[in-house]
């Protein structure tokens, strides 16, 4: 990879990885590399998943063969990262006592886009979570206004 011009770095830590990022950045250079995501570096700096042009290749080809050392997986499919699943718990106390405040829990989906704007908002600003929630509901409203029905949404904006 070097002969073709990359340059390979160990950053060491996650410091050190986002200040590669914002190095190359600031310098108007390239940057390539893993990265997760929902987080601020990867608001600021509007990074984007490469498309490897191809889906997700099941459950099986991960859990048996990707995620398994080299020796372990003698015929790898190709595949996109699987996505993490994040589940909202809750008690049965509440599932029975209110099938509002349940449906607005299934409902809620925050766009990675959304997330990552909020979590650089966050930084930026030393914002804690009231205040988070705040400018969410201020610069949001297309986002959060389908978690709730119109009446609640209308109470919301004021």
């Amino acid at each position: 990879m070097k002969a073709k011009g990359w340059v390979l770095v160990d950053p060491g830590s996650a410091a050190g990885l986002n200040g590669s990022i914002a190095k190359a950045a600031d310098r108007g250079e390239n940057w390539f590399g893993y990265y997760w995501s929902p987080t601020a570096i990867i608001g600021k700096y509007n990074l984007v998943k490469v498309p490897f042009g191809v889906e997700f290749a099941g459950r099986e080809n991960w859990d048996k063969c990707i995620a398994k050392p080299e020796q372990e997986c003698a015929s790898p499919k190709p595949t996109a990262w699987t996505k993490s699943v994040v589940k909202t718990v809750i008690t049965d106390k509440l599932k029975k006592s209110s099938s509002t405040a349940v449906q607005y829990l299934k409902d809620r989906v925050f766009p990675g886009d959304v997330m990552n704007s909020m979590l650089v908002y966050m930084q930026k600003n030393k914002a804690d979570g009231a205040d988070a929630a705040a400018q969410f509901i201020k610069m949001h409203e297309p986002v959060w206004s389908k978690w709730v029905s119109s009446a609640v949404a209308g109470k919301i904006k004021g």
